[in-house]
């Protein structure tokens, strides 16, 4: 069952990450809250006493971009709010058009579903969220532990006197800059190929096992795993992906 005016920007196994394109495509989420003896989400019930709907058709409607990471029952994952706050800025020489300043978000929020935490749901929904801003992101973790991950993980880092990317009013904030931005889902991809690729991963190990093994493959298997590598190529590492070039131009096709 798939949302509607949701666009996906990516699938991993049973995972839709996407943006969420108007507020009816909340009427279309199926949102778990927690509450004694079910798991859910609980952060802005719990703080605000504030309905996730609300909380999510409010950001659409208030202009903020929200992307959301759905399973095939269209349960909400995880979602992530952003707010523009600083426009792109251009430049036209010689008739050329230039972006010489890149967009500015703010990230106001992300939660994941408790079920689905430690398991990178979080990191891939905002990699891929930030791949499609193509902008910097600052944002203010409310605890040293949400600090320390998105240092560490998401690449974030202290806002310098000299930085000029956003208004004096953030110094105390965090920010990821839009050349760490723009490489920050290949980068997770390189280091977590199963999390951001599990079929292309699980197709070319079953591949090589086979193989392996002296068993026959069949070309239906064979094509599978080309289509699963060629729509994955950009976020490959550059040695894994040598390596199943390399076994695709050395294998046989047993049919």
């Amino acid at each position: 069952m798939s949302v509607k005016n949701m666009s996906v920007l990516h699938r991993a196994g049973d995972v839709s990450y996407g943006l969420l394109g108007s507020e009816s495509a909340v009427d279309d989420l199926v949102i778990e809250v927690g509450r004694t003896g079910l798991s859910g989400f609980n952060y802005f019930h719990k703080k605000f006493g504030m309905p996730y709907e609300f909380l999510l058709k409010r950001s659409i409607s208030s202009g903020h971009v929200l992307f959301a990471a759905t399973d095939d029952s269209s349960r909400l994952l995880g979602f992530a709010r952003f707010e523009k706050i600083a426009d792109e800025v251009e430049r036209i020489h010689r008739g050329k058009k230039n972006v010489v300043k890149r967009p500015v978000y703010l990230l106001r929020s992300i939660e994941v579903h408790p079920s689905f935490r430690h398991i990178g749901i979080g990191r891939l929904l905002f990699a891929i969220a930030v791949e499609s801003l193509k902008s910097s992101v600052i944002t203010l973790p409310d605890n040293f532990q949400a600090a320390r991950f998105f240092r560490e993980k998401l690449m974030f880092g202290t806002i310098s006197e000299n930085d000029c990317t956003v208004s004096a009013r953030y110094k105390d904030y965090l920010l990821l800059s839009y050349p760490k931005a723009r490489v920050l889902l290949k980068t997770i991809a390189e280091n977590y190929p199963r999390m951001v690729m599990p079929e292309l991963i699980d197709s070319y190990e079953s591949l090589m096992f086979k193989s392996n093994m002296g068993k026959s493959i069949s070309r239906r298997d064979l094509n599978r795993f080309k289509e699963l590598l060629e729509s994955s190529t950009h976020l490959v590492d550059g040695k894994l992906l040598k390596e199943m070039n390399s076994f695709l131009s050395k294998f046989t096709v047993k049919s």
